[in-house]
């Protein structure tokens, strides 16, 4: 039974690619080490690079080391959570740390045993939107145990490596898509006027739970389409009850391990979409398709903007991005446009196949007052970009 495979993993020729693809950028750097930062932020995003080397997502903080000859070696934070990141993780050799002590020392005493007191060691933070890091306190440990060792950062290392999506990966994605469509059908089909906010969460749930899924964002959120208070979705479920002439308005993913989709549809609740939410939506869903055909190797942000110059000309501006890159969680780049709400850094992109985008378009009125998103996640192939998610774009009515 210790061969059966009871967590869900990638193939080993998969694992050997990423670390090849690993060692390429390191060797590009002229690093002799990396140490891979993880924790359980951000709804578990924040192990992305942990997770897509060792197929291990930690309660807690954890670490990753990889060397040009040695590793990964996986350290975790609790021993008592070693039965199962040994089970389920990919890695030569998984350890822990005493649980709340600072594990600077053991990755030193690590890298040392490779060979690499004096070395140049890449710290790689988390995720590659938010950009936190390892904490001070155990950087500082690592440090003082290795004083002659120097130390950079190389969180672009692993964002390099993970940019193109392999086969495998895309397999798991769509899988994740899967999940995702299936928690709008089944709102479209449960919602009911008079139901608190928060049972939204418990129909998500049966949607994908059963069925070997997870839940990742349910950002949803309903107002009146007559007097709005939102234009972006809550982030956690509120107590306020669905009510007749509402908008609900929705960002969602689940997914298979942590591989996920990414869908956006607004609902009406017992009548039609007024005429202010009804323009809103066909500027949005426009946009969306206009930048499916946009985007394909090759094409560059100054397309992707051009797609969706439409938005601006029509008086509107837009409140979350336009466009972001998608992995475990949110990627680089982000793409606005001129009028948007939020001034985000921008990017040049010269998009490739392999890359996976989320088209979003939040469109909102000039005055901020009436807003929703419309899109989802797609993969950019040799002929184009081609949507993951299968459930139509329409705006949701909900009788």
């Amino acid at each position: 039974m210790d061969d059966e495979q009871i967590f869900p993993r990638f193939s080993e020729a998969e694992y050997e690619r990423r670390e090849r693809a690993v060692r390429a950028e390191m060797e590009k750097r002229g690093l002799d080490a990396l140490v891979i930062v993880g924790d359980s932020g951000s709804r578990g995003a924040n192990h992305a690079n942990v997770y897509w080397l060792t197929n291990w997502q930690d309660p807690g903080p954890a670490y990753v080391l990889m060397a040009a000859g040695a590793g990964p070696s996986l350290m975790i934070s609790n021993s008592l959570y070693l039965h199962s990141a040994r089970r389920a993780g990919r890695a030569r050799e998984t350890n822990a740390f005493v649980y709340g002590s600072n594990p600077g020392e053991q990755l030193a005493q690590q890298l040392a045993d490779w060979g690499c007191s004096r070395g140049r060691i890449g710290i790689v933070g988390v995720r590659n939107v938010g950009r936190t890091a390892m904490s001070a306190e155990h950087r500082d440990a690592l440090a003082a145990t290795l004083p002659q060792a120097t130390f950079v950062d190389a969180l672009d290392v692993l964002a390099e490596a993970r940019r193109l999506k392999s086969a495998e990966e895309l397999a798991w994605f769509q899988r994740g898509a899967e999940f995702t469509d299936k928690i709008i059908e089944r709102l479209s089909e449960n919602v009911r006027v008079g139901m608190p906010e928060y049972e939204l969460l418990a129909i998500n749930a049966e949607a994908v739970l059963r069925d070997g899924g997870n839940l990742r964002l349910q950002y949803m959120g309903a107002t009146s389409m007559e007097n709005p208070e939102i234009i972006f979705p809550w982030q956690y479920p509120s107590t306020r009850r669905i009510q007749r002439g509402d908008v609900l308005l929705t960002e969602i993913s689940a997914s298979y391990g942590l591989y996920a989709g990414q869908i956006h549809r607004p609902f009406s609740i017992g009548s039609r979409p007024t005429p202010e939410y009804q323009q809103l939506y066909e500027v949005a869903a426009e946009a969306y398709h206009r930048v499916v055909e946009a985007l394909r190797p090759g094409a560059t942000d100054h397309d992707v903007r051009a797609a969706a110059a439409d938005i601006d000309r029509k008086g509107y501006r837009t409140y979350d991005a336009l466009l972001h890159g998608w992995g475990v969680h949110i990627e680089d780049p982000r793409l606005d446009i001129p009028s948007a709400m939020i001034k985000r850094p921008q990017m040049p992109v010269v998009f490739q196949a392999g890359m996976l985008m989320v088209i979003q378009p939040n469109v909102v009125t000039a005055d901020g007052k009436r807003g929703l998103q419309a899109g989802g996640l797609v993969v950019i192939e040799e002929g184009g970009a081609r949507p993951m998610h299968r459930y139509p774009m329409q705006f949701i009515r909900v009788d």
